[in-house]
This record gives C-alpha cells, sequence and structure tokens, in this order.
C-alpha cells in the first residue's frame, strides 16, 4: 500500500479532535531498559543537570493519568475545527500538586482558580495549584533548558517535501509555517499569564529543519536533533506528526531532552526511554489492544456481513492487516493479528515496505495477495495514505471487502476518507480514537488566540500544537519550582493532570486521555463508528464523514460489548 510514512499529512488532521478526560485504562508497560532509566533516577536529588529533586525517587511508579482537548491539525496541515488530543483538563482538587513537590501542593492563595482549576475558559486548563510566592527562590537552573526566569521549548518541524505540500494544499490542509509561527507566540503570551510557572516564563521557538519525513531519513534526524539541541538548548521539544522517524526521538532523548511526538509507536520506545519520550496519541501496543478487543467481541467468528459482495458476505471474517515494516510499527501489528488468531480468526499478514518509487507496484501486489488469500475483511494499520493507494487498487481488482477501522492514523478523520475509493469506504466502520468534531471557533485554540490579543480564528490545525503545548505546559506547572526530567515525569504520571472522565460521572463522549505508571502516551479509548458518504461532516459541511454508534460513547480497553455493529441500511 502506501510505502512510506506520510507525516506531514497525517500531522494536519487532528484540527477536528477535541479530548477531554480520562481515569487509569491502559495496562502498565516494562518500565525501561535504555540509558534514561538507569543514567536519571526520575525525581531523585543530584540527577544530571538537576538541582535536588522535590520529591522521591521513582516518578515512573505513579498513577493516573492526564487530561485534555483541544482541536488539532498536522504539522503541515489544517482542517477547519477543532480537535486533538491531549492536554491537561484537570478536575483535580484544589491545591493538589505533584507528588513530592512540596511547593506546589499545600497551603497558598487559590482565589484565582475556578472550579479546582488553575483558570476558567478552556477545557484543557490544569490542576488548581496556589500562587507562588514572588521573589521566592524556585531553585535556579534545575535542568537544561531551565533558569531561574524562562524554560525554552522548542517547535520542531520538518522540511516540506513538494508532493505531500501539493496533495495538503488539494484538501486545504497545509499549514504555512508563519501561521504556526504566529500562533506559538499566542501560546506563549497565554501559558505564561495562566499558568503557575514559579518565577519563569516559557520561551518558545519554532525550528525548521532540512530534513524531510516523507520518506524520511534516519541518519538527517539524528544528527538534526543534535543540532537542534547544540543550537537552541531545550529542556523539551515537541514534534506534532505522525511519523516513522524515531531516531530523532531516540537521540533528543539520549541527550536528555523531554521529546513529544511519533504517534503510535509501540509503547516500548517511550519505557525505554524513560523519562524522555512521550506521545499525546494512542500508543501502538494500547492500540493494538483495544481494537483486537473489538474484533473479537463484535466480529469473529461471524459472516462478514458488511462486505461489497455477496460471495464476501457468505464467508466467515478472514483479515487482512496492511501496516508499514518498521522498527516501531511492525511490533504493535503483529500484536493485533496475535490478538484476533487467539479469538479463532485467520489473519493474513502484509507489511509494506516504506519506498515511495515502489508504492503504485507494491498495491497491485499487496492486493492482490489479499484477494487470493480469500480475506474478506481489511484492517489498516497505517497512515492515512495508505487507504488511497490500496482502496483504488481493491476496486481495480474488482474486490470488495469490508474495511474495518484500527482507530490509529488519522484514517477515521472524514477530509482524509474522502481521499479513498467510496465504492470502497462506504463498507468502512469500527473503533475511532478521533472524538466527534467540533467548529474551530469553539475551541481551547481559538480561546488561547482571541485572549492573547489575536482578531479573527487561528489557522486551522491549532489545536494540534495547542494539545502538545498544554501537556506540556501542565507538566511544567505540576512539576513544582524544581523542573527537570523527573519531577516532570511524575507529574504527568501520577495523575495530578489528571482531568474528570464518563468514569468519575462526567460526559461519556470525552475522549480519555491519560498517562499512567508505564504509559507515556496519553488517548485512551476510541468511540464506535461507520462511514456515510451522504451525511454531511461537521468539519466543513461536506458529504462524506463517520456517523458515531452508540450516541458517540468511548470505549476503554475492557469495556466493548459483544455483538456486531448495526450499520443502518446494511442487513
Amino acid at each position: 500500500m502506501q510505502a512510506r510514512r506520510y507525516a506531514p499529512f497525517a500531522a494536519v488532521v487532528l484540527a477536528q479532535l477535541v479530548v477531554v478526560a480520562l481515569a487509569p485504562s491502559k495496562p502498565p508497560q516494562q518500565a525501561g531498559s535504555s540509558f534514561a532509566s538507569g543514567a536519571y533516577a526520575p525525581g531523585a536529588a543530584g540527577a544530571p543537570g538537576a538541582a535536588a529533586a522535590g520529591g522521591s525517587a521513582g516518578g515512573v511508579a505513579g498513577g493516573a493519568a492526564t487530561g485534555g482537548t483541544g482541536a488539532g491539525g498536522t504539522t503541515g496541515g489544517g482542517a477547519t475545527g477543532s480537535g486533538a488530543v491531549a492536554g491537561p483538563s484537570g478536575a483535580a482538587s484544589s491545591g493538589g500538586g505533584a507528588p513530592g513537590s512540596t511547593t506546589a501542593a499545600g497551603k497558598g492563595d487559590t482565589s484565582h482558580c475556578r472550579n479546582g482549576r488553575q483558570f476558567a475558559g478552556i477545557l484543557t486548563a490544569p490542576p488548581c495549584v496556589p500562587t507562588w510566592t514572588k521573589g521566592a527562590d524556585n531553585g535556579g537552573t534545575t535542568y537544561k533548558g531551565v533558569t531561574a526566569k524562562t524554560i525554552k521549548i522548542v517547535y520542531f518541524r520538518e522540511k516540506d517535501n513538494p508532493v505531500v505540500k501539493g496533495l495538503l494544499q488539494s484538501q486545504g490542509l497545509y499549514s504555512d509555517p508563519a501561521d504556526q509561527q504566529r500562533f506559538l507566540q499566542a501560546a506563549e503570551t497565554f501559558i505564561n499569564s495562566k499558568y503557575e510557572l514559579y518565577g519563569r516564563k516559557v520561551e518558545f521557538s519554532f525550528y525548521r529543519s532540512p530534513c524531510q519525513a516523507a520518506p524520511p531519513d534516519p541518519t538527517c534526524f539524528r544528527t538534526d536533533a543534535k543540532n537542534l539541541v547544540a543550537q537552541e538548548k531545550p529542556f523539551g521539544v515537541f514534534y506534532d506528526n505522525n511519523t516513522n522517524t524515531p531516531a530523532f526521538f531516540d537521540e533528543l532523548s539520549k541527550l536528555g531532552v523531554i521529546n513529544f511526538g511519533g504517534w503510535h509507536f509501540q509503547d516500548s520506545f517511550s519505557t525505554q526511554r524513560r523519562p524522555f519520550h512521550y506521545d499525546v496519541y494512542m500508543g501502538g501496543d494500547f492500540q493494538a489492544t483495544l481494537t483486537g478487543e473489538y474484533w473479537c467481541k463484535k466480529l469473529a467468528g461471524k459472516k462478514a456481513r458488511y462486505a461489497g459482495t455477496p460471495d464476501l458476505q457468505a464467508k466467515v471474517r478472514k483479515a487482512v492487516v496492511f501496516y508499514p515494516q518498521t522498527e516501531v510499527n511492525t511490533e504493535p501489528a503483529q500484536r493485533l493479528e496475535s490478538i484476533m488468531r487467539k479469538c479463532g480468526s485467520d489473519v493474513v499478514d502484509i507489511p509494506y515496505s516504506p519506498d515511495t518509487a515502489t508504492a503504485a507496484q507494491q498495491s497491485r501486489s499487496q492486493v492482490q495477495k489479499a484477494k487470493d488469500a480469500g480475506v474478506t475483511s481489511v484492517l489498516y494499520f497505517a497512515d492515512p495514505i495508505a487507504p488511497a493507494f490500496g482502496t483504488n487498487q481493491m476496486t481495480q481488482q474488482a474486490w470488495f471487502p469490508e474495511q474495518v477501522l484500527v482507530g490509529s492514523g488519522l484514517i477515521d478523520y472524514d477530509k482524509l476518507a474522502r481521499l479513498y475509493d467510496q465504492q470502497q469506504w462506504k463498507n468502512a466502520f469500527g473503533p475511532s480514537d478521533l472524538p466527534m468534531p467540533d467548529a474551530l471557533e469553539k475551541s481551547d485554540a481559538a480561546v488561547v488566540w482571541k485572549d492573547a490579543g489575536q482578531s479573527g480564528p487561528p489557522y486551522a490545525s491549532s489545536n494540534l500544537p495547542w494539545s502538545y503545548l498544554a501537556t506540556m505546559a501542565c507538566g511544567i506547572q505540576m512539576s513544582g519550582p524544581t523542573l527537570n526530567p523527573g519531577t516532570f515525569e511524575q507529574a504527568l504520571l501520577s495523575g495530578t493532570c489528571n482531568g474528570g472522565g464518563w468514569r468519575d460521572g462526567q460526559n461519556p463522549k470525552r475522549a480519555r486521555v491519560q498517562f499512567g505508571k508505564g504509559d507515556y502516551t496519553a488517548l485512551s479509548d476510541a468511540r464506535q463508528v461507520w462511514w456515510d458518504p451522504n451525511a454531511p461532516s461537521k468539519i466543513d459541511g461536506k458529504n462524506g464523514a463517520y456517523v458515531d454508534m452508540d450516541g458517540g460513547r468511548r470505549y476503554a480497553i475492557g469495556d466493548w460489548t459483544p455483538g456486531e455493529p448495526a450499520l443502518p441500511g446494511r442487513s
């Protein structure tokens, strides 16, 4: 199918994802084995580059979550609307602080707080903490990128690929770097005025890389990570992109820099680099477990009733999983296949090579292989462009299987799904990580933009970077004055940024964003949807949209109920 990770395109779409809260739901992973776990004891005194950390060692042992909402788009694009995934949403009790951070917790002036949050007006507001005493000692330089007055954060953007840029522009999904920089400035103003930063201010820098993400060049990204750190000297870096460039994040972790990004990497990637690598999207292994449960409870052992032709509808479901054959994507895909096989399903494994030059040839041969194997149901554990190649080939080969969503990679985003052959995609249904979209003007990014004194709306995909910035800002606030990777890890994994989710009796339609023990990715549940080519999208009003089943309820691992989905108008 698609022969490379389509990073800029994939990252674009999150402008519709609205995420709000959660509670513990992810199974813990084995805590790390790489240099990070041994060389930096989270929260421990005397950690490299840090002053005495404000708490006990072992921040990874903390438990719950961090919640968030927002709208998102990609680093390279923008869709109208709101939605992204992660950011602190906070329903913590007034005055709560990071475990071990005595200055963040305890008594003090909380008159500025509203309903247990630091401020009102946005869903991604962090928990309430007392006002820091102006002029008090905050520890000064507690880690590299942190001084007594500043915290340096870098927004990383890869070099534009002309072909990718053209495709993004054709769908109205391209984000101009100038628009991104203007929003970054507004976010800096907002965070510095609203969050408790203990006498410091965040300083955001926009970094333009010479490296292309499609196709990726690991050597370039690794070298550029070193150059970025030498030039910017940051505390943290975020790269809000769907990318198979783990070398970039690995190098930043080796250099001791907090970093966010990647999307759907195998969960061990983060635990082996703790306490440095995080992401706001669902981890790949968690995604596999959630989707595998959906398949086993609802589809396994039953006939493929939602395929497009009678011959396939008469067969018991046999699946194929298409996925990019990369070091961070193979393990989650094969985990999904293993779960499906354990509940009695026959599954064909078809990886594709990240080689753009052979994309068309690969799509022809892989579709033919799946068709010849008697597959009835297709699952793309892939980037959002893979189905554009694959579904076209399926129609050319007169093969109309079910299209079962895995939930990942923004394949479940309305504007991208319109790129797929509609004769095929009318057979699409399954889990969707993305919440129901909302209008951009109602999103947190729009509030941030206007609060900073800007007129009109922010650029269409601004909620994606905001979801990352809100998450990082909450982690910084809840770390207390002694900010370093250990206290930051504690703040996220211990649940001090936890927001109220439906498990707490609140809105069951809110997506749950959760970090937890051994869990360094945030988005933690999915809704069930089907594709309606005639339904108007809330994103842009045009026909072609994913429609909620079950009233938009979200499901975490263990929550899927047995029984096939009922697609309206389909027998």
